[in-house]
């Protein structure tokens, strides 16, 4: 399902009368890119909806404005291209980012972004305008003098009325300006070349109406298929326009990610560079590291960045794509002196401290996530986060980081697999993420989870198809698939376009920590197929939702054999590579997966 499309624009809540028509003021570009390369990427939140009637999915800001488009369908059409990059021919030496729909060919203006609510950061092109070249002279499309009746529009000199077409009522009811742009003829009569039939039709900066009185409103007013048009004259060839699989359909690069432990440069079992390295060498180019607020900023406001500077730069410096997971208050900013999240008094200074970091590591730091697991008493200071109190922290956190850098991807906490409910211990992932998605205050550009895994290839599911191993098979919550059970809520709450991250996953092997006693049931090679295959399963059968997957975890078993002195700790179990730096199998079959 769609997602719920946003209030719709106040010209729909016009009279369909005879009442002037507002003229807005023109948004003025603050600079157009002038070749290829200046075109800057598309802003956050990523987002898809896959059509297989044309083997296409509308994304990102081009899918917003598909979804608020009234009867989208009827006037838009399906998509027909993936989005590229092409020059205007309404504004020639002048490009942006396009996406090609049946009816209309849509522009990124990333010029305008960040005013009047983006509401023309995405504008039709102005097809019309280009079906009606050459044609000025003729006397439909000369400007007419004002009849005084509400009717007539100034910026092109034309009338918008319902005689003897109802084209007035169409274009109030079907995303006035914004959909079509004003009137740049009058109505009058024209042979349809299809079909060789004389209709009634008016012309529009982005559109042609044609009147059909023998059809039933509304469709007795037509467009034209003028995407269709345009990509048949200019884009027999392009491959943007091959239809493909909803695999294909990605609103940006898929993310493959490792969770890594990246302090404590220099000392006797630490080398930052060898572990981006070793990460670069298996393809993987993205990085999670966790901090801990309450290590960086004092009681005085003081921020000490000390070593994450150097983390930072140096994933930078070394081309590694950066995912900081910020968790741990500092104890004088909670209610309790524990280390969950701030007290209510206190969220302001935690969102500062966000866009503090986001303007300090802006163009270094690709993405930000607002805490961790807090479903979990254990990651929250001992108690159980209540959700709506977590979404403001969450709302004031994206606005701070979103002010200092756009691009920044914000990531709400992933919640833990569970079905414990009980205050002192968990709440349900399920119902913390319903919870969550039903305020109206939430904000965030990717939502993040937690599946299981146990002891169970990820394949498998309770019920339907529980694991093959004792133990940990009779509840969903122990399974890789439980993000299905996410995605259904994702689908019920509105959000079913938005990207899902696994910003933690994997499986444990044989170890010595309690809990953790279904690691005797994985080998190495086990764990090694199970990553894989969840990595498949990820990028190619939940596509477009799913965004990226990073993996618990790279090196964390580097310092408990090297420092901590026990080898054999869970969080080493999870590793792929051993205490010694050797890879594991899992290492090496990361390294020979295709990555797409």
């Amino acid at each position: 399902m769609l997602k719920k499309a946003m209030a719709v624009v106040v010209l729909l809540t016009m009279l369909v009368g005879l009442v002037a028509i507002p003229q807005p003021a023109v948004v003025r570009a603050q600079s157009v890119a002038t070749s290829p390369d200046q075109v800057p990427p598309t802003y956050p939140p990523a987002q898809a909806f896959y059509f297989a009637e044309t083997g296409h999915a509308a994304v990102n800001y081009f899918l917003e404005f598909w979804q608020n488009t009234p009867n989208a369908l009827s006037i838009l059409g399906f998509p027909i291209s993936r989005p590229f990059i092409e020059e205007s021919p309404t504004n020639p030496g002048n490009y942006y980012r396009v996406q090609y729909f049946e009816r209309a060919v849509l522009e990124e203006h990333p010029e305008n972004y960040g005013t009047q609510e983006n509401r023309f950061y995405i504008l039709g092109r102005l097809m019309g305008n280009l079906a009606a070249q050459g044609r000025e002279n003729e006397q439909p499309f000369q400007r007419v003098a004002d009849p005084g009746n509400g009717t007539w529009i100034e910026a092109t000199g034309h009338t918008l009325t319902n005689s003897p077409a109802p084209f007035r009522n169409f274009w109030l009811n079907n995303g006035g300006l914004e959909v079509f742009g004003y009137p740049i003829s009058e109505q009058f009569q024209e042979v349809n070349a299809d079909d060789g039939q004389v209709y009634w039709v008016q012309y529009f900066e982005r559109q042609r109406m044609e009147w059909h009185p023998e059809n039933a409103a509304p469709f007795d007013v037509l467009l034209g298929l003028l995407g269709k048009e345009a990509q048949a004259a200019n884009h027999s060839s392009n491959p943007a326009f091959r239809p493909g699989l909803a695999r294909d359909s990605l609103p940006t690069q898929f993310v493959y990610g490792y969770n890594v432990h990246l302090y404590q440069d220099g000392s006797a079992w630490q080398d930052r560079k060898r572990v981006l390295e070793v990460s670069k060498n298996s393809q993987i180019y993205w990085v999670r590291q966790q901090i801990a607020w309450e290590d960086i900023q004092d009681r005085s406001g003081a921020i000490f960045w000390g070593e994450l500077d150097d983390i930072v730069n140096d994933a930078h410096a070394t081309g590694v794509n950066m995912l900081i997971s910020v968790v741990r208050s500092p104890s004088w900013a909670t209610p309790d002196g524990r280390n969950g999240m701030p007290s209510r008094e206190n969220i302001g200074l935690f969102a500062n401290f966000m866009g503090e970091m986001a303007a300090r590591y802006r163009g270094k730091v690709q993405a930000y996530q607002v805490w961790n697991e807090p479903n979990l008493a254990v990651e929250n200071g001992g108690r159980v986060a209540n959700a709506d109190f977590y979404v403001d922290m969450l709302y004031e956190a994206y606005n701070a980081i979103k002010a200092a850098d756009p691009y920044a991807i914000v990531v709400s906490a992933s919640p833990s697999a569970t079905e414990t409910n009980e205050p002192t211990v968990a709440i349900s992932d399920v119902t913390f993420v319903r919870q969550m998605l039903n305020n109206p205050r939430f904000r965030a550009d990717v939502i993040g989870t937690h599946p299981g895994g146990q002891n169970n290839p990820p394949d498998t599911l309770y019920p339907e198809d529980p694991g093959p191993n004792p133990g940990w098979d009779n509840s969903r919550e122990f399974y890789f698939r439980r993000i299905q059970d996410i995605r259904q809520v994702m689908v019920e709450t509105g959000y079913a376009d938005r990207q899902i991250w696994l910003t933690e996953f994997g499986w444990a092997t044989t170890n010595n920590t309690p809990g953790y006693e279904y690691g005797r049931d994985n080998s190495q090679e086990d764990q090694a197929e199970y990553i894989i295959r969840a990595f498949q399963i990820g990028r190619n059968e939940w596509a477009p939702w799913m965004g990226g997957m990073f993996l618990w975890n790279l090196n964390f078993s580097i310092p408990w054999a090297q420092y901590e002195g026990n080898p054999d700790h869970e969080q080493a179990s999870f590793s792929v590579l051993n205490g010694d730096w050797s890879p594991r199998p899992a290492w090496y079959a990361i390294q020979a997966m295709p990555k797409d």
